[in-house]
């Protein structure tokens, strides 16, 4: 019987550290989550950047948002209890929509050009 147990619990073992080595190897490959929106947001903030320097224009700003609203509202889905992301999705909602509504009346071509490319639909009383 003491031969038996020992040869099971080294089954165990060898299972254990072969789905820990595919957990590890797995954690390697995947990026987290937050890691790919950080990267996101920098390749947006690039694009639609106005010069060099440029870190508080509405276009850079707008696009920051919208990338973070996306990744707030996959979060959202799938956690639907959790509160205070869906109030903070809600302050970046009403942030990006204030800054849309001054990029209009400064410019309506940038405007323009910013929800063609974003994605970002407008209601009928902004266009």
């Amino acid at each position: 019987a003491f031969i038996q147990n020992t040869i099971t619990l080294k089954k165990v073992i060898s299972r254990r550290t072969t789905k820990n080595h595919l957990t590890n190897i797995c954690a390697q490959i995947s990026s987290p989550q937050p890691y790919i929106n950080s990267k996101q947001i920098k390749e947006v903030r690039e694009k639609y950047r106005i010069h060099e320097k440029d870190t508080g224009s509405s276009e850079y700003q707008i696009a920051a948002l919208s990338v973070r609203i996306a990744y707030m509202t996959a979060h959202i889905k799938k956690n639907p209890k959790d509160f205070s992301s869906t109030r903070g999705l809600i302050a970046m909602v009403s942030a990006r929509k204030k800054l849309l509504k001054y990029l209009r009346s400064q410019n309506k071509e940038r405007f323009l050009n910013i929800c063609v490319n974003l994605k970002i639909r407008i209601q009928k009383d902004l266009q």
